[in-house]
């Protein structure tokens, strides 16, 4: 059995607060964003699990004083403990080992968190979670593009993803209520991405035998937690903790960025994701036979601000 070895490089200076955890790999075009992204929000203790980056990552994370770094003896798809593998088996292993007690916000690096109206940092939420006795925070994860792939021809890595990928779905046909675990899945078909699987059936593009298993992505996450230890993650999207209706979060999110295409190759290689990378097998065969398609569903519209998806009835906040 491969024992676990966590090996922190370096502490954030100022510890406090909602803390975040992100395990990162070659994400050095998002941080800069995510970073101040988050901090706007008031969030000033980040906990980074470097993945093996090599293209800067960790060396930039280590200069970023309010970020603590670590690394470990495996891989995010090494499997770890019998068949599970690491990627997940982290993301309880960090909160309880080092945050415990505590609220953690634990995101991707291209995932951007947007709070609901009137509640302007994240430690107000948290204490309104606590004050109505909710543990968890519920978010839905909007995927975020620009009008086609083409648009990225040239995109520099001085502009921010929401530049360059103004869109959104305002998904309808769904609910979530509050003793479901998964919210219902018809949804789905309204979102870029099962727009771009369709077109690619309907072109009767070649895929080999990706159909066999490909399942869509889901579009949902629990985010934000109060790690006691008892709380266990089941998957990388959904804890050991029910979800309340009283709050939903969003997540922008976003697959289409300078050197995407390095990502998906790299996924594909490891297959370290989801179905042994079937949403990046997927994404390799759109970008390449979708270029020039526009990307924008009916009910695609633009992201200025959380407005937009409070209008969408997307994010909200009922709490006391």
């Amino acid at each position: 059995m491969t024992q676990i070895n966590l090996r922190i490089r370096k502490k954030p200076q100022t510890p406090g607060g909602v803390a975040v955890f992100c395990i990162a790999r070659n994400e050095l075009y998002f941080l800069p964003f995510f970073l101040a992204h988050y901090r706007a929000m008031g969030i000033h203790e980040f906990w980074f699990l470097d993945d093996k980056s090599t293209d800067g990552t960790f060396e930039y994370l280590m200069e970023q004083p309010d970020c603590a770094v670590m690394r470990a003896n495996v891989g995010y798809g090494d499997k770890v403990y019998g068949n599970r593998k690491f990627g997940l088996i982290v993301r309880t292993l960090v909160p309880h080992q080092f945050l415990l007690n505590r609220w953690v916000l634990i995101v991707d690096a291209d995932e951007f968190l947007f709070l609901p109206p009137g509640i302007e940092a994240i430690d107000d939420l948290a204490e309104g979670l606590a004050r109505n006795r909710i543990n968890s925070a519920r978010a839905l994860m909007l995927d975020c593009f620009p009008a086609t792939l083409a648009d990225l021809d040239g995109a520099q890595t001085s502009q921010s993803p929401f530049e360059l990928n103004p869109y959104f779905d305002a998904l309808q046909g769904f609910s979530w209520g509050p003793e479901q675990v998964w919210p219902d899945t018809e949804y789905l078909k309204d979102s870029v991405r099962p727009r771009m699987m369709a077109e690619l059936v309907r072109r009767q593009v070649p895929m080999g035998n990706l159909l066999d298993d490909y399942g869509h992505a889901s579009l949902h996450k629990m985010p934000l937690l109060y790690w006691t230890d008892q709380v266990q993650m089941n998957t990388s999207h959904r804890a050991n903790v029910p979800v309340s209706d009283r709050v939903q979060l969003a997540l922008a999110h976003f697959k289409f960025y300078p050197g995407y295409q390095r990502r998906i190759a790299d996924a594909i290689a490891s297959k370290a994701y989801w179905l042994a990378s079937s949403e990046y097998r997927f994404m390799d065969v759109a970008v390449r036979e979708l270029r020039q398609w526009p990307l924008q569903g009916p009910r695609s519209r633009r992201l200025d601000s959380a407005q937009d998806l409070v209008d969408a009835g997307l994010l909200y906040s009922h709490l006391d």
